[in-house]
């Protein structure tokens, strides 16, 4: 980009793009020329943004005159996208010229600037460089700043519009740029695109626009809304593989070639504001799908392969909630965790007879373990996966207790866990109602109707804050 602070009624100002041929205005022409140089001046293509350049070779002039006296000429150059195209010194034929510097690329732009008093002046590319890019031309005008593309901030969530309402698919289409093996950030269709590393490459004679993932790099995409799936149009190198730290991932992939599908990539039951991919090769996206209320189409033969996880736990804690209880059905929440990590963790949502009694065996299928039971595993309160099945059973021998059993969750993960010791907030089961044993404990999530309510010390607060 380029920001010019000039004086309107007396700045004059030449942009270059796709000509060599001499421009006039208002009484000054500039000229570009093959001077003393073996090549002469060329509108060519930047080989990474495909966009039109005007190349300057050594020994190439820039002659600027005009009906009336110059006293300033500000010319922003940059480096040819040329590899062997080293950025070339400039000499003035009058006046003083100061140097803006020496580019090192084709975003890095710099101003070279001319004073003194003159109604033409020659510039000349000379050693020991070979070439320079010119982008723009100002006379007589004030100084012209230059914000380079690699210093313009990344769009974050923060940029979204957290009012938006989603099409049922939201598209996110390669947006009108081109990137090369960087970072890069963009948002279309209120969808925030981040890939550690990767390119967006526009349309050519041999290929469609894309924005893709180099290897062993990750992609995210945010919205403001739960994200339930994701469908993705592309390719993918051959031996591609890839995780997702959300949902169940599933890809085409093969060891001998390339593959290319809409989609070629599916990530189903996300259920998060976000979704992270990481990829062992090459990702292309030609645009990616984006659901919110149902799951995309599975791939077509697609096999669902659940990983299974054991855990093992030292801590145990019970909490009542008493709005969902009655008498003959008290409604709990059972945590076991892993004090080393508190913030992964496994709730399960229980129902029993007696309040305060919970040895027995439990299971989604007789209802007295519930599909609100859910398996945390980060610190977000996002970060969790409901239960789809479940079996479990509580004995209790000389006062401790043994839990075992297992959750199989939405993102196709089985969960077997085990438990042995004291439960916080229980008591003997000839003891009657609950110890208040949990209400210095650390503050737990429930979830209710699709809710998430925190429990502290008894009480019941909204994600936000507020008391409930």
């Amino acid at each position: 980009m380029i920001c010019a602070a000039m004086s309107m009624s007396a700045a004059t100002t030449f942009d270059f793009s796709d000509s060599v041929d001499p421009q006039t205005a208002d009484g000054f022409t500039v000229t570009l020329a093959k001077g003393g140089g073996q090549t002469a001046p060329a509108a060519t293509t930047n080989y990474q943004t495909q966009e039109p350049e005007i190349r300057l070779y050594l020994g190439n002039t820039i002659t600027v005159s005009g009906t009336t006296e110059m006293t300033s000429i500000q010319m922003v150059f940059a480096k040819t996208s040329a590899s062997k195209g080293d950025y070339t010194d400039l000499s003035a034929s009058v006046g003083t010229l100061v140097s803006g510097g020496t580019s090192t690329g084709t975003t890095d732009l710099k101003v070279d600037s001319w004073t003194g008093n003159a109604t033409e002046v020659v510039f000349t590319l000379i050693a020991p460089g070979k070439q320079r890019q010119i982008k723009q031309l100002v006379i007589n005008g004030d100084s012209v700043d230059i914000i380079n593309p690699e210093e313009q901030p990344l769009p974050t969530e923060d940029d979204l519009d957290w009012g938006y309402e989603y099409f049922e698919p939201e598209t996110v289409n390669v947006p009108d740029t081109q990137i090369f093996h960087k970072e890069y950030a963009f948002i279309d269709g209120n969808i925030l695109v981040h890939c550690d590393s990767g390119s967006i490459v526009k349309a050519s004679d041999t290929e469609d626009a894309y924005f893709g993932v180099m290897e062993h790099q990750k992609i995210t995409f945010t919205a403001t809304q739960y994200i339930k799936g994701i469908a993705i149009n592309g390719n993918v190198r051959k031996n591609f593989s890839a995780s997702s730290d959300r949902g169940f991932i599933s890809y085409l992939t093969d060891e001998d070639m390339e593959m290319a599908g809409d989609p070629v990539l599916v990530v189903r039951d996300i259920n998060a504001l976000s979704v992270t991919i990481t990829c062992d090769k090459n990702l292309s996206c030609y645009g990616v799908s984006v659901y919110f209320e149902e799951n995309p189409e599975p791939l077509d033969n697609e096999e669902i392969v659940r990983d299974t996880i054991t855990l093992n736990y030292d801590t145990a804690s019970v909490v009542l909630d008493p709005d969902e209880s009655e008498v003959g059905k008290y409604v709990y929440s059972l945590y076991i965790w892993d004090q080393t990590n508190e913030d992964i963790y496994l709730t399960l949502d229980i129902n029993t007879p007696e309040e305060n009694k919970f040895v027995g065996a439990y299971s989604i299928e007789n209802g007295n373990m519930t599909t609100y039971s859910f398996f945390q595993y980060g610190e977000e309160y996002e970060d969790y996966s409901y239960a789809t099945e479940g079996e479990m059973t509580i004995s209790k021998a000389e006062g401790i207790y043994t839990i075992t059993g297992f959750i199989t969750c939405e993102n196709y993960k089985t969960y077997n866990f085990s438990f042995s010791g004291l439960i916080e907030g229980g008591l003997d089961e000839d003891e009657q109602g609950l110890s208040n044993a949990n209400a210095n404990a650390k503050a737990v999530k429930i979830i209710r109707d699709g809710q998430l309510v925190i429990i502290r010390g008894g009480k019941k607060y909204s994600v936000l804050g507020s008391s409930l």
